[in-house]
């Protein structure tokens, strides 16, 4: 039977990486998944012309009339699938013109309740032994940096969009480990991944790796998982959650 592997966010960056890495080393069908569905489908059409298969679907993760419709779309024409791989997301930077607080709301929205909702709406049908993976970042460490009390209104009014990453990116964190405990009996693994510093249009052209750099550990764990409940580094090492931060003792840029 042909594994089947579902990325969301696909359609550029370190998704697309993703979809061309699956669909180059799993023996089955990947699906490239997108909320803008002209975008979509151009991608999937680049990485056709490479001579590479991907399928297509239209998915937008805050949408649950659209979750609906790709989890019955997926359990009519495979029943289960082997792989998904949670990438999307949105990340504002510190120039963004929006509000704070929208900023914070569509953080929340997005990287979070959306998350978990579309994982827990696609559980029934990840078969047995599969595996989930989520794309995170080098600031899910629950021993994050501390304010001081004096700096700490002005800090949360100048930085809430960061603040509120942290502690989102901290709840994903949190919601990869309980969810690998909870599919244990099914040898569901679950674990969470900080790629690096990947250049995309998110950060604005910014970063230090190509997609296809920061794609590599992710497609290990994600085709070859050793065990779940893991934190890992884009250089492959499992992190401690509450131990010290690896942004010192790994990259050396604290």
């Amino acid at each position: 039977m042909a594994k089947v592997a579902v990325v969301t966010g696909a359609n550029k960056g370190l998704g697309l990486a993703l979809v061309k890495g699956l669909c180059q080393e799993l023996n089955g069908i990947v699906y490239l998944t997108s909320r803008d569905l002209k975008r979509g489908l151009k991608a999937c059409n680049i990485l056709k012309f490479q001579g590479l298969d991907p399928e297509f679907h239209h998915l937008n993760i805050t949408d649950n009339e659209g979750i609906q419709e790709f989890v019955k779309f997926i359990k009519d024409k495979h029943e289960k699938i082997d792989i998904l791989i949670n990438n999307a997301g949105v990340l504002f930077l510190k120039d963004a013109p929006e509000p704070k607080t929208f900023q914070a709301e569509q953080t929340l929205l997005v990287n979070f309740y959306s998350l978990v909702n579309f994982t827990e709406a696609m559980l029934p049908l990840i078969r047995e032994n599969g595996t989930i993976l989520n794309i995170s970042s080098s600031r899910l460490k629950r021993n994050g940096p501390r304010v001081s009390e004096e700096c700490e209104d002005e800090y949360r009014y100048q930085s809430l969009g960061l603040i509120t990453v942290r502690r989102i990116q901290s709840g994903c964190n949190a919601y990869t480990f309980m969810l690998n405990r909870r599919l244990a009996p099914s040898h569901i693994t679950v674990n969470c991944v900080h790629p690096g510093y990947v250049i995309s249009d998110m950060t604005n052209g910014a970063g230090s790796i190509t997609p296809e750099q920061g794609a590599v550990i992710p497609l290990q764990l994600a085709l070859h998982p050793e065990n779940g409940g893991l934190y890992v580094w884009h250089d492959g090492s499992r992190v401690p959650w509450d131990g010290p931060d690896p942004r010192g003792y790994i990259d050396r840029i604290l």
